[in-house]
């Protein structure tokens, strides 16, 4: 939470200048003690040996000298108490005073800069876990605390949420697109037994936010109750769940009703579809320049897999990104999902599981068998098709995951 406003001078630098230069005179400092006692920085048993600490304490000094992500050096940073032990230690030790004077300064700077900026360590580290030269690791700590609260409010949480895209020409008319979709939840448990889930909903639509000639979507397989045409009751597991479809603006809506709560309720739910009628121009034209598979998540999850499975003719033509926007301001209209304003700051990019790919995923049940209902219904041979794959660690709550590509020119 905020802390009250501290006042500060107008040339208080920036946090990231800020936090940067504390971290990297704490470093030099500490360098030049370990320097001057010949510890090694890189092995704290034999630098508590040298110093006469422990070596817990001596493991978070080398991490502050030694971390090349400086984002991740703020963890390491001792309390007050363990700040003055290693101190004492470094007098004891024959460091000079004025150099142990400077570790002091140095750590006490710290403290300073953490004062001024967040007013404690707790909102320093949702702060660092929000910045941009977070890298690899950017947001994973504040998407998971999400994904434990929201999991709370929102009453529902599941281990996995899968979405696979399959894009191929069309065989009759290679300008257009053959496309199928499957997807699902894995280990999907109600946490309150009422209440009404968004799982999935089915919609096409231009670029421009023009309307779309519907193509209309059709099973993958026979197996289906007419009244959830597209769900695959062969591949659901677990207490079978109350799940209802009903159309809503431009397409369909699937929900989950209330249910036993926990394990006990625990169950997995897939779905699989693709178009009756061929309409999606391969190609970029007045409407579009954009092709994306999207994945709205409407409910907290442990993990989003989504793949990209495009035939090699198609592949040759685009460069797929991903682009995470948020709803923050309420639900956007697909075609506004362009406005890089929106987007969230995720640093998870695709892999490149390249031609006639492995697409066996652990965490997905019997996956293989769901792939082969697409190149199965459509006469795909899965050594003709490149992918690419996106895991997602605790998407954002509320988002929409886009796996993107520029339409070529034909």
């Amino acid at each position: 939470m905020p802390g009250p406003s501290v006042n500060t001078q107008p040339d208080t630098p920036r946090f990231e200048t800020h936090y940067a230069e504390a971290v990297f005179a704490l470093r030099a400092a500490l360098i030049e003690v370990y320097q001057s006692v010949g510890a090694d920085s890189s092995s704290p048993r034999e630098a508590a040996r040298t110093l006469g600490i422990d070596k817990n304490l001596t493991w978070k000094l080398g991490r502050i000298i030694n971390e090349p992500a400086i984002e991740r050096v703020a963890s390491s940073i001792p309390g007050a108490s363990a700040v003055q032990l290693a101190t004492d230690a470094f007098a004891r030790a024959g460091v000079d005073p004025e150099l142990v004077a400077r570790v002091t300064e140095a750590f006490n700077e710290f403290d300073h800069m953490v004062e001024i900026h967040t007013g404690g360590r707790e909102a320093l580290d949702l702060l660092l876990d929000s910045m941009a030269f977070s890298g690899v690791d950017q947001l994973v700590k504040s998407r998971k605390l999400a994904f434990r609260g929201n999991s709370g409010i929102w009453g529902a949480q599941a281990r996995l949420r899968l979405l696979t895209s399959f894009l191929a020409p069309n065989s009759e008319n290679p300008d257009l697109l053959d496309y199928a979709q499957i997807g699902g939840y894995a280990d999907l448990q109600r946490l309150r037994s009422d209440g009404v889930w968004p799982l999935f909903r089915f919609r096409y639509f231009n670029d421009d936010g023009s309307k779309f000639a519907d193509p209309g979507v059709r099973s993958l397989t026979d197996d289906f109750d007419p009244s959830t045409p597209h769900l695959l009751n062969s591949f659901s597991s677990g207490l079978k769940p109350d799940i209802r479809c009903k159309v809503v603006n431009s397409g369909l809506l699937y929900e989950l009703n209330g249910g036993p709560v926990g394990r006990t309720g625990n169950c997995s739910v897939f779905y699989a579809y693709g178009d009756s009628t061929p309409s999606l121009s391969r190609y970029r034209d007045e409407h579009n320049e954009v092709g994306e598979a999207l994945c709205l998540i409407n409910l907290p999850v442990e993990l989003l897999l989504m793949d990209l499975v495009v035939h090699r003719d198609i592949a040759e033509q685009i460069s797929p990104e991903v682009a995470i926007y948020g709803r923050a301001s309420g639900e956007l209209n697909e075609h506004e999902h362009r406005d890089r304003r929106f987007e969230l700051p995720v640093s998870e990019s695709l892999k490149s599981l390249g031609q006639h790919p492995m697409l066996a995923a652990p965490q997905v049940p019997r996956y293989m068998d769901l792939l082969s209902l697409a190149f199965d219904r459509y006469g795909y041979d899965p050594k003709d098709f490149v992918a690419w794959r996106l895991a997602l660690p605790y998407p954002p709550l509320t988002s929409t995951v886009s796996i993107r590509f520029e339409l070529p020119s034909k």
